[in-house]
């Protein structure tokens, strides 16, 4: 142990101003893998570790049978590290994390409408897991629920598909050293989008999500615009039809697959039991569960390992120091990265319309995504160079001055898309200032989804920037609200504009006249629409009539604590019970609900079908509940006079259609849904993930039958039958410890 220590201080002392700084290295944009497509099915692989990243030749279709071989797997590679004084060779950092296929991101699966996706997933993971021990390693302190880290299944985050069976099933395990077929059938009308796919096994969620376990889901739709009829008022149409050049070209679009890989090096000590995971290294020491004092919010540090002193590759693998904390992304010193690169740096002509489909693929840490015209630091345009060097907290005073970020620096960003589904409506993320001052961000939760375009008004060097939250956003801010803002902004990535033609008339006027011009074909109202960014022709829901049912459904998250017990992270009041059924509804029927969160902020998400935010309000002086939107669906005065600004990530959310959605301290969402086609069970839950993984978390059934014995389930006889509906699980998933 006085070794291990030695080492840690004696490399900290190796930080100081004496250490030789190393040349900043530039890291070229890398979209997500890619499966290959068309191609032979390749004979069925040994389960274990594959070689470096390569997924080429793991997906096949035949006709509308789209096969794809996903790899889980402990996988070796390196993340970039832009501090200067990190030991690793060229600031590359290995790291030994769970992923799919070896790669840093997952790979993009491509599907269309009506395509059944058959996924087979194979868990190469060692059995040998002492977080799914009966009496794991107190170093560890896993909470109740939490652990069985190599267990794993597979959803996907926002699609509207069957929950049962082998489809979008989260209540399965797939232990290691096995495989599961799964097949999910994509309805013929199911909506064109940007949709995403990550691990969800409870007690695992949180760990193997930090560790890079998610990818995105293309849905791509070629169904063009067609004027409605009486038999079909409201017709199929995909946005992607309209989204090219005057000349037919496709937009050019980006992925950016946005990870908050939290990942930690540990002091490998002989005879620890339960593996190295229990003492990470940071800059102020080994931090473990039992430190106070500076190395709990110290940045984390990567030491060379030698024979004397063993260092382990980073890695996701203690909960409680890496995961379980609302502070500590933002002291940690990790950087949110695009596809598996830290800051990378995109290349762009001036004036060229792009979409960007932004995921949020982490785990609790909100986005505040700007787009900013860069300014030089002194003499130096640091972001022309690709140069910014340190850690988060090392690179914030450079950063302030090269991406400041004003009414006259910021570049609007119009969002066609929410969570996958095309807006009614284009929506300029503006840059003027929006209520009460603030200059408006894209903000990300995770799980959220956005598809923007954008176009740069001229040559030069951008920001795109995770902005600093207000102080009433962030997490600890002593006001009572709280929130998952960053207290420090972050640069995501260098935007280098080189070459293409100068906008120089409004940039919203600009993008909308384009798509004007590029759709002579549409109608002439629904192609003048287009110029006033009208979307609704491609918008795949309209409003949803009044709920069906009279009951308020109700999902109000919070956290206690008993002395005993320690925390309790509740919805409704209850942690997580596999065996419980919390909710039963009934298919093709339509709820209102009314989300809540005590104590802090929370995310709502619910699996299988997607809601459409009606109203979201918040107490007055009077301690009634009054809307933060006027009659156009605009936030009115009330948001405005919100001194947090915690109303303003509310702003152009009226009536969109979600499935995933902040719930803000004092303000109550109300949302409406319809349980349309499919029953099963399948679960709600808190999206940052590590609420849901400590109990955050309920079952939802939906059955053909309310009014039914046993909810229209089963073969209940008459003379026994019963009409209180009783439900039991398919599969139960086993709660650790």
């Amino acid at each position: 142990m006085k070794n291990a220590v030695l080492a840690v201080f004696t490399f900290i002392a190796m930080l100081g101003a004496s250490a030789p700084l190393r040349a900043a290295t530039v890291h070229p944009f890398e979209a997500p893998p890619t499966l290959s497509e068309p191609g032979p099915r390749l004979a069925p692989q040994a389960l274990g570790a594959p070689a470096p990243c390569n997924p080429q030749g793991s997906m096949s279709r035949n006709g509308s049978i789209v096969s794809v071989e996903l790899d889980f797997v402990l996988a070796q590679f390196k993340i970039n590290n832009p501090d200067p004084t990190d030991p690793q060779p060229n600031g590359e950092d290995p790291v030994q994390l769970r992923s799919y296929g070896g790669c840093k991101s997952g790979p993009v699966i491509d599907v269309r409408p009506g395509d059944t996706l058959r996924v087979d997933l194979k868990n190469g993971t060692d059995k040998s897991d002492p977080s799914c021990w009966d009496s794991p390693p107190t170093g560890l302190s896993l909470p109740f629920g939490v652990g069985c880290f190599n267990t794993t299944n597979l959803h996907t985050h926002g699609l509207h598909v069957s929950p049962a069976g082998n489809s979008d099933n989260v209540l399965l395990n797939i232990a290691p050293q096995s495989r599961f077929p799964y097949e999910i059938n994509i309805p013929a009308d199911h909506p064109a989008g940007t949709f995403w796919y990550h691990a969800h096994r409870h007690g695992s969620t949180a760990v193997n999500v930090a560790s890079g376990a998610s990818g995105v889901i293309l849905i791509r739709g070629n169904r063009p615009y067609a004027p409605p009829t009486p038999a079909d008022p409201h017709p199929i149409a995909d946005i992607d039809t309209v989204l090219h050049t005057a000349a037919g070209v496709p937009l050019t679009e980006q992925v950016f697959l946005f990870q908050q890989i939290a990942y930690a090096c540990f002091a490998v000590q002989k005879n620890d039991q339960g593996g190295p995971w229990q003492q990470l290294y940071t800059t102020a020491g080994l931090y473990n569960v039992n430190s106070s004092g500076a190395s709990t919010s110290a940045p984390w540090v990567c030491p060379l390992s030698t024979p004397q002193n063993q260092v382990s590759p980073g890695a996701v693998e203690n909960f409680a120091l890496q995961l379980d904390s609302a502070t500590i992304w933002d002291t940690n010193g990790r950087f949110t990265s695009i596809n598996g690169v830290v800051q990378p740096t995109i290349t762009l002509p001036a004036g060229q319309i792009q979409r960007w489909r932004f995921v949020h693929a982490g785990i609790h840490e909100t986005i505040n995504l700007q787009v900013v015209r860069a300014s030089p630091v002194g003499a130096t345009n640091l972001i022309a160079a690709s140069a910014l060097s340190g850690n988060r907290l090392q690179q914030k005073a450079d950063l302030l001055t090269a991406c400041n970020a004003t009414a006259g620096t910021l570049i609007p960003q119009f969002e066609i898309a929410t969570d996958g589904l095309t807006r009614a409506k284009l929506r300029e993320i503006r840059a003027q200032p929006a209520g009460g001052g603030l200059l408006e961000s894209n903000y990300l939760q995770p799980g959220y989804r956005s598809d923007i375009l954008v176009a740069f008004p001229s040559e030069g060097d951008y920001c795109l920037l995770d902005q600093a939250a207000p102080p009433a956003q962030r997490v600890i801010n002593g006001s009572g609200h709280g929130g998952q803002g960053p207290s420090n902004p972050q640069l995501l990535a260098y935007v280098h504009v080189r070459g293409g033609q100068a906008v120089t008339v409004n940039l919203k006027d600009y993008v909308e006249q384009a798509l004007f011009d590029a759709n002579p074909q549409l109608p002439p109202a629904i192609r003048d629409g287009l110029r006033a960014g009208d979307l609704r022709p491609w918008a795949p829901f309209e409003d949803l009539p009044p709920a069906t049912n009279p009951d308020v459904q109700q999902a109000a998250f919070s956290i206690s604590f008993t002395q005993d017990q320690g925390l309790h992270f509740q919805v409704n009041g209850k942690s997580y019970d596999p065996d419980v059924v919390n909710i039963t509804r009934q298919v093709n029927t339509s709820d209102d609900w009314l989300l809540t969160a005590q104590g802090e902020p929370h995310i709502f998400h619910i699996h299988v079908n997607p809601f459409q935010v009606i109203d979201v309000t918040t107490p007055n002086a009077s301690g009634q509940q009054v809307s933060i939107f006027d009659k156009d669906g605009n936030c009115n005065a009330v948001a405005g006079g919100d001194q947090g600004q915690l109303a303003s990530q509310y702003c152009g959310m009226y009536h969109t259609f979600r499935d995933t959605i902040f719930v803000e301290n004092n303000y109550q969402v109300h949302i409406r849904t319809r349980y349309d086609r499919y029953i099963g069970e399948y679960v709600l839950h808190c999206h940052i993930l590590d609420h849901e993984d400590s109990g955050m978390m309920l079952n939802i059934a939906i059955v053909p039958d309310l009014s039914a014995a046993g909810g229209g389930l089963g073969m209940v006889m008459k003379h026994n039958a019963s009409a209180t509906p009783s439900m039991t699980m398919p599969m139960q998933m086993p709660m650790k410890h």
